[in-house]
């Protein structure tokens, strides 16, 4: 894209094959993974600046078709997960080989993507930022990428009670049918009462917020000593919030922004995380599930169906199929 705005500022260009400097890898594209984050790009929302022009796609997954002259423990044809800092939508990519992550035989390329960033915060949040067992937790967003994957992993780690919000009985449905106990409508106001019903007035210990939607429901429904965690950006966000509302009931609120993870003395949680979802996967403890799938032509439309909200779970693109 040379310009911000709507999804069609996106457009398919043909470049040149770079090779892999010393400690890089090219990569033959499989599955890119399209976030929300791409999105905020898009339009000048990003927490940080983006330059232009700017070529999206953050991760990606497929074979490994050349190696730097410094890379070791891996060979072309070699199946991979990588985390690259732009340019992840394109038939073929550079990665640095300290975020590559060697992808089993036994996840899809596609189901892979979802766990460079998504999974990865899903994983902090509910390994290192707050604590789940035992406790009462919501989720903004239960049924998207982030939100299935938080939900799953707060169970497994013996959360008493999953409650989300999600904005159309379909995806509601699908968050239920996945063990998340209470899902109300984002669109309805004063949600925060069937939260209070359901936790017998006491609230939630944790709760997960990410667009702002549901920024001051969820105050209204934190328990006492209870942790508001904020891990996202809403498109038009605009909060006036009183910090000392926290302080009569002890509360505490947390920020949370993955590339702050990314500096060397966070690295070896990194790895922990990414090998843990790897595992979690093929164990069939965590269950990955792709809602749309787009070839790299249709990234505009990719980008429409997140926007207007009509994704559950991942969306992929896959650079090497024609468009039906």
């Amino acid at each position: 894209m040379d310009r911000f705005g709507g999804p069609d500022v996106l457009k398919v260009i043909d470049v040149s094959i770079a090779s892999p400097r010393p400690e890089q890898i090219l990569v033959r594209v499989e599955a890119a993974g399209v976030l929300y984050g791409d999105v905020m790009r898009r339009t000048n929302r990003y927490l940080t600046e983006t330059p232009l022009p700017y070529a999206p796609g953050t991760e990606i997954a497929g074979t490994v078709v050349e190696i730097g002259k410094k890379v070791s423990g891996l060979k072309v044809g070699d199946r991979v997960l990588c985390r690259v800092g732009s340019q992840g939508y394109s038939q073929y990519a550079l990665a640095e080989v300290a975020q590559t992550f060697s992808l089993p035989d036994g996840i899809g390329f596609a189901e892979a993507t979802a766990l460079l960033a998504q999974g990865v915060t899903a994983y902090l949040l509910t390994h290192d930022v707050a604590t789940m067992k035992g406790k009462a937790v919501f989720i903004e967003s239960v049924a998207g990428g982030v939100g299935m994957q938080m939900a799953q992993m707060a169970k497994t780690l013996g959360a008493a009670f999953v409650a989300g919000s999600a904005s159309t009985e379909e995806k509601r449905d699908f968050a239920r049918k996945n063990g998340v106990d209470l899902v109300v409508s984002s669109l309805e106001q004063n949600w925060s009462e069937q939260i209070m019903k359901a936790t017998k007035g006491r609230g939630v210990d944790v709760g997960f917020e990410s667009s702002g939607a549901s920024f001051v429901e969820l105050l209204r429904c934190l328990s006492s000593f209870g942790t508001l965690v904020k891990f996202g950006r809403g498109v038009d966000e605009r909060q006036s919030f009183d910090p000392t509302r926290l302080v009569g009931q002890n509360q505490t609120l947390r920020g949370f922004y993955l590339p702050g993870y990314f500096d060397e003395p966070h690295r070896q949680l990194l790895d922990t995380a990414m090998h843990s979802l790897i595992d979690a996967v093929l164990n069939g403890v965590l269950k990955v599930e792709i809602s749309h799938r787009y070839p790299l032509q249709d990234a505009s439309l990719a980008h429409r169906a997140i926007e207007e909200r009509r994704t559950m779970g991942k969306v992929v693109l896959e650079p090497w199929k024609t468009k039906a």
